[in-house]
């Protein structure tokens, strides 16, 4: 396992998949989202692609996650993709949860190139 999927799967511990699947469902139906990466991963979801699939394929290059929880319900989480060296995108969202369901969403593009 490279670092970019060690660290997608601390995050993923942190934060656990069922909020992440609806954190990435909020952002792409907030349709404002300048993040290609999040539109990409919640298509491939709904081609039925796991997320150990999307993020354990052994390239260096792909998904990013990375989650910092800030208080018992609110997280700061960046996602984006290393499509190759100098291609990608990312965004830096603060997100609270009420359960397993978002409550509020802030944030967005950090970088794209």
């Amino acid at each position: 396992m490279n670092k970019r999927e060690q660290q997608a799967r601390s995050a993923r511990q942190l934060l656990s998949d069922e909020r992440l699947v609806a954190f990435l469902r909020a952002v792409d139906e907030m349709g404002n989202c300048n993040v290609l990466a999040v539109e990409l991963i919640c298509q491939a979801l709904d081609k039925g692609k796991s997320l150990n699939e999307i993020f354990y394929d052994g390239n260096d290059f792909g998904y990013l996650l990375s989650v910092e929880k800030t208080s018992a319900s609110n997280f700061k989480i960046e996602f984006g993709c290393h499509a190759g060296p100098l291609t990608g995108d990312c965004g830096e969202w603060e997100v609270s949860f009420v359960g397993d369901t978002v409550q509020s969403i802030s944030g967005g593009l950090m970088w794209i190139s």
